[in-house]
């Protein structure tokens, strides 16, 4: 993995490490390696599908360097999908070819970056083992942005005055994930991360939200504790219902 580490950091360098986003999305990319190597540990995984599910997670965001250099922003609805974009770089201008990575594993790492940000898998196209590379990645990445989002200084939660879109609340108390044309306020975007828990895969992944407590430290950044307290409650009491390892 190190000449991997080395050929990332590489690549990087061709963007400004100094704006705050290039640097997060270089540093969010390695913490999503250690918590797919953290959920494959939990599942027994051996040392190869480690490893391909380590390389995943490292490339999975390797659109966003070019998306915040060219748009100024990470929404995918006012750029591009970074997820197709991410397989563009890596398989069509050939990025892939400096990574030590088995050519028989392309097609699932290719499945994994393309789907690691959809709303949800195509299940009838996918392998078994393409279907757990996908969920590995989903999960580490979810992770880590809700852990972002806690600790008050990556990631911010920006607030307005708005009252939640009926269809938003409808879909997050059925435990479902938000579809972004659904997304209308900034209220509307902080439930949809709260909702990103209704998606995850492993136990693992799991226990790490609920007993590391994200979504309370999330909430207790917020001034309007009253409008979203309901929905951390309902995830943390979804979330407990679902865990076995509770603290």
């Amino acid at each position: 993995m190190n000449e991997n580490f080395d050929e990332f950091d590489k690549y990087v360098q061709q963007y400004d490490l100094n704006e705050k986003m290039i640097e997060y999305k270089y540093n969010h990319s390695y913490r999503v390696v250690h918590q797919a190597e953290e959920i494959c540990r939990s599942l027994n995984l051996d040392t190869v599908e480690r490893d391909l599910a380590s390389n995943i997670a490292l490339l999975h965001d390797i659109a966003r360097f070019r998306q915040w250099t060219k748009y100024k922003t990470f929404n995918d609805r006012e750029s591009f999908d970074h997820g197709e974009e991410g397989v563009k770089i890596l398989f069509d201008e050939g990025e892939i070819e400096n990574y030590i990575i088995d050519k028989d594993d392309y097609e699932v790492v290719k499945k994994a970056i393309y789907y690691h940000n959809k709303f949800d898998l195509n299940y009838d196209e996918l392998t078994e083992r393409e279907k757990l590379h996908c969920n590995i990645v989903r999960d580490a990445d979810k992770v880590d942005i809700l852990y972002a989002f806690s600790t008050n200084r990556l990631l911010e939660l920006n607030e307005d005055d708005s009252e939640i879109n009926p269809k938003i609340k409808e879909d997050f108390f059925e435990h479902k994930e938000t579809l972004n044309k659904e997304i209308i306020s900034k209220n509307d975007k902080i439930v949809s991360m709260f909702a990103l828990c209704f998606d995850l895969n492993y136990d693992y992944s799991k226990e790490r939200v609920y007993n590391e407590d994200y979504l309370g430290k999330m909430l207790a950044s917020l001034k309007n504790k009253k409008l979203f307290k309901p929905y951390v409650d309902e995830v943390k009491k979804y979330l407990k219902g679902e865990i076995k390892n509770v603290r």
